[in-house]
């Protein structure tokens, strides 16, 4: 896991490089505390560079890319491209995983940000042809694929990622960002300069960078609580390479492509249910979750677990305690004593069954308010959740405790249909399939009505649309109220994005490039502003969510339960209380209570152009409103964290 940069100048300029791309690593110096390496080139030169934050023996190791001199007393001003790359040490400590990596024939230069899981099996394959490694790290795993397959590796690899190559020989840059989104890559491109990084603000502080508010993201923020859906984000010319998506830059021809590497296929046959096939499904499901574990533990370092106590987090920390032959894991939680939302005692009761270290942390309202300004810019755009902060706190006590590698249950509700709101799509399958009142019969297997299953039985019953979605429509009405006339007016309605009718297809939309995206970036910058690496096997082992997305629905919310799958899989793994869990409530936090303890705090926070953008009148009148007993109301959060936003910015 490190944090990656560079720059190509497609006609030469007179801005220097070097201060550039020298610039951009230390905006992102928190991703890589370990090492630092720069790769800069002119027409017939290569110059392997260190820094102040080299290690002494990382110069005198004697790879071919080991750095011979610190890039603070570099004079060559003829370079046009430059890499830079942060290194959090995890797999192979030694200098030989220092990067800028390049092959044999110091034709290739990469800079990689990630983790290859399956380096070991390709770095196999590869050694049948008859390459030779020289190191254990798996970037030398990448740069050899590369040579033997080229852009094709990527359909190789298993893991997490977002590298840069720069090819001599065909002058062109390719880049490749992994299939969901696990780790970030950003990019600017105009007026004869590429430039990349993995945070958005690497690039904003670069003074050729032509940037500003992006105002069409800044709508869709407020009036529907979405975050980089789009390519083009929070900050003009500014723009994320999507998932699933190789770039390659040609040098010559100055033309940019893009190219999709990969697209997820789902089964959306409805079957009835069969045990002897649920049975099945649910081995299946087992063995490629804890291959998928077994994997993710590959590390020369420490591996330890975020934990909610929700099926998630503490299946991953049941196959740890398994899988790891050292002793008690650390898991960390964080906790809300003499709060509802508590869920400590579902945590400890795994903590107690692993025999694990517990470590807990008890994130406030005044804490927040005092870091606001780091949550916001570790994470480069406005929030809508509070929720953000509690994961910040609990990386912290990560970094803390001295472990730099955590598993996170991350994407597991996506990928096992464990949010409520999922139901409404299964209960459509059935009445569509099999009629009303066999879909009548299966809404009755949850128990207790919610309020998606009133809404159901109100509205799909009637042949309208299902109560799940006219809530949603009603909430993006509230939402969009609280925006200035002026600004809401510059954006025409749009059609809405949820074209889903089945539980398959609603659980990939939030899977590929919407919710899970977003909820992996927050915890990607957590982590990596405490320099810890989250690994997440839900949202990117292919094997388990392949196989899991061309199962039936039917075998996915089974008898009025949730993420049947995963649980029936992973039964021993868990306490029998949290086995037998309905009343999971996500990653929450006594967000009301915070807010309403600070309304003053957040009225002199509110940016002094914010009018702009939202009903002033109508803000003011919800902060006053704030209750810790009235239903939470994300207009506030995301007003202030878009002013603070702003302000930290400079826009």
């Amino acid at each position: 896991m490190c944090g990656i940069a560079g720059i190509a100048f497609l006609e030469r300029k007179n801005t220097p490089i070097r201060e550039s791309v020298f610039s951009m690593s230390r905006t992102i110096a928190h991703r890589g505390p370990d090492d630092e390496g720069f790769a800069l080139f002119s027409e017939n030169e290569i110059s392997a560079l260190g820094s102040s934050h080299t290690q002494e023996q990382v110069f005198k190791a004697g790879f071919r890319y080991s750095p011979h001199e610190k890039i603070e007393s570099f004079s060559d001003t003829s370079c046009f491209v430059a890499l830079a790359h942060r290194r959090l040490s995890i797999l192979d400590l030694s200098p030989g995983g220092h990067q800028p990596m390049c092959n044999k024939e110091k034709n290739n230069w990469i800079t990689f940000n990630g983790e290859i899981y399956n380096y070991i099996e390709i770095r196999k394959e590869l050694q049948q042809t008859g390459v030779v490694f020289e190191t254990a790290s798996d970037t030398e795993v990448i740069l050899a694929a590369y040579t033997a397959w080229g852009t094709d590796c990527v359909k190789k690899f298993n893991g997490m990622w977002s590298f840069v190559i720069y090819d001599r020989q065909k002058n062109c840059l390719f880049a490749s960002r992994d299939r969901f989104g696990v780790k970030p890559f950003y990019y600017y491109f105009k007026n004869g300069i590429f430039c990349f990084a993995s945070e958005q603000k690497a690039i904003r502080q670069l003074p050729f960078v032509e940037t500003g508010i992006n105002k069409k993201a800044v709508y869709d923020f407020f009036a529907y609580s979405e975050e980089e859906y789009e390519e083009a984000g929070f900050f003009e010319n500014i723009f994320e390479l999507f998932p699933s998506t190789n770039l390659v830059l040609d040098l010559n021809s100055k033309e940019l492509t893009k190219e999709l590497y990969y697209s997820l296929g789902i089964n959306n046959d409805f079957v009835d249910f069969s045990e002897s096939k649920y049975k099945q499904y649910i081995a299946q499901t087992r063995e490629l979750f804890m291959d998928s574990i077994r994997l993710r533990l590959r590390s020369d370092v420490s591996v330890g677990c975020c934990l909610s106590g929700g099926i998630d987090s503490s299946a991953i920390a049941g196959a740890m305690n398994i899988l790891q032959s050292k002793e008690g894991i650390h898991l960390f939680t964080a906790m809300f004593p003499n709060e509802d939302i508590d869920e400590s005692k579902w945590a400890k009761l795994v903590a107690d069954s692993t025999r694990s270290k517990w470590h807990t942390i008890t994130p406030s309202g005044d804490q927040l308010f005092n870091e606001l300004q780091d949550l916001v810019y570790c994470q480069d755009i406005p929030l809508w959740s509070t929720s953000t902060y509690a994961q910040f706190k609990v990386m912290q006590l990560v970094k803390q405790n001295g472990i730099k590698v955590v598993l996170d249950g991350q994407g597991g509700d996506e990928l096992f249909a464990g949010y409520t709101p999922y139901f409404s799509y299964y209960w459509n399958e059935i009445a569509a399939n099999k009629g009303g009142r066999m879909a009548l019969q299966e809404l009755k297997k949850k128990g207790k009505l919610s309020n998606e299953a009133l809404y159901w039985i109100k509205e799909n019953v009637k042949k309208k649309e299902s109560g799940l979605l006219s809530g949603l429509k009603g909430l993006k009405k509230q939402q969009a109220s609280y925006l200035s006339k002026n600004f809401a007016g510059q954006f025409g309605k749009r059609s809405g994005r949820n074209k889903a009718e089945t539980l398959n297809e609603i659980l990939a939309q939030e899977f590929v490039n919407t919710r899970l995206k977003l909820y992996l970036k927050c915890e990607d910058r957590c982590g990596m502003w405490h320099s810890v690496e989250s690994r997440t096997p839900f949202a990117d082992d292919l094997p388990m969510i392949e196989n899991t997305f061309a199962i039936e629905s039917a075998y996915k919310l089974h008898n009025g339960v949730s993420k049947s799958l995963l649980r029936e899989a992973t039964k021993d793994l868990l306490p029998k209380p949290i086995y037998e869990r309905k009343d999971k409530m996500g990653y929450v936090t006594p967000n009301n209570k915070w807010l309403s303890d600070h309304k003053n705090t957040i009225k002199e926070l509110l940016h002094k152009d914010l009018g702009e953008y939202v009903d002033l009148k109508k803000l003011h009148t919800a902060i006053d409103g704030l209750s810790g007993s009235k239903p939470e109301q994300t207009i506030v959060f995301k007003a202030l964290t878009f002013s603070v936003w702003k302000e930290k910015f400079n826009l």
